[in-house]
């Protein structure tokens, strides 16, 4: 990989709070963008534009179904229009709804494509049993065809497989969810297990069982309320319990040593949630984090490493 693509999601369409459609402008603001230069060239794709997605449809099962789908679509198509054979694909959210797009627009270009969805939450509830009707909590129904909806989403024609999935930190999941997870055997530990065995030990016997032989390119679909409630507080799904620090860090450098991560969504971060000090501590930790994560999937490491140090590797 010779540079970072960075793609912008204002994706608020999968949730109820306001402010997530302002986190990319924001990461720049906060120079994220210079922070990702240092580690090699970064090609800015600049943010979609989703206004021609703001149609109006009636809450059934999903709420604003039609915005979603359209949304997805578009990033989907985005990602498979694009050259990433010598690129790191870096896509800024939005709300975790908008992962329907990301992965299905790289299971478009490569269908072995492993996804590490690390999340507090499944994230796999079906319309008719979501307790919200919030479609950031259905994401990986629609891409493992758990969910369909052939009217309102139907661009859909990839499907992730659950032994393709390997969950990574859910501690508030459903009653349908945690079923799902057991009747299709997915790859998951959770933040309990983190904090107990260590997310190095984990993550490596988990990508030993999704892809053996060590051939498939990697995404990692992360939301930053994996991280406890202490430890981030502009998120609207803030979950406590969550993984120490050093274990989260320690699943960033792993997977990037894997030498085949190849994409990232950061995502549910929201400027609008908190006081400012709050907001800039949210923002500060996550562009650190996926600085740390990019500069170990391109193999530009230093010998000593702020975040190598803040997280005890």
């Amino acid at each position: 990989m010779k540079n970072i693509k960075v793609l912008g999601c204002p994706f608020s369409f999968g949730q109820p709070h306001k402010g997530v459609e302002k986190t990319p402008p924001m990461l720049r603001e906060l120079k994220l963008l210079e922070h990702l230069n240092q580690i090699a060239s970064v090609i800015d794709l600049g943010d979609l534009d989703f206004s021609l997605c703001q149609k109006y449809s009636p809450f059934e099962s999903i709420k604003n179904s039609v915005q979603n789908s359209l949304a997805n679509e578009l990033l989907s198509s985005c990602i498979e229009s694009e050259d990433l054979s010598a690129s790191f694909l870096l896509n800024l959210g939005g709300d975790h709804g908008m992962g329907l797009g990301s992965v299905h627009g790289l299971l478009t270009k490569n269908p072995d494509t492993v996804v590490v969805w690390a999340d507090a939450h499944g994230d796999m509830n079906t319309p008719e049993c979501s307790p919200t009707g919030n479609f950031h909590g259905m994401p990986l129904a629609f891409l493992m065809q758990i969910a369909r909806d052939p009217i309102l989403f139907p661009w859909i024609k990839r499907t992730l497989l659950p032994s393709k999935l390997i969950m990574v930190g859910p501690r508030d999941l459903d009653p349908v969810e945690k079923n799902i997870i057991e009747d299709l055997q997915i790859v998951y530990f959770s933040s309990e297990e983190m904090n107990k065995f260590g997310a190095r030990h984990l993550l490596k016997k988990a990508l030993n069982q999704v892809d053996p032989e060590g051939r498939c390119p990697i995404h990692l679909s992360f939301d930053v309320d994996l991280f406890d409630s202490m430890d981030i507080i502009s998120t609207g799904t803030r979950v406590e319990s969550g993984p120490y620090m050093p274990e989260i860090f320690s699943l960033g450098k792993i997977l990037g040593s894997t030498g085949r991560l190849r994409s990232m969504d950061l995502v549910e971060l929201n400027p609008g949630l908190g006081m400012e000090n709050e907001m800039l501590r949210t923002f500060y930790l996550a562009i650190e984090f996926t600085g740390f994560v990019i500069r170990h999937a391109m193999g530009k490491v230093e010998k000593v490493e702020s975040a190598d140090l803040q997280a005890g590797l």
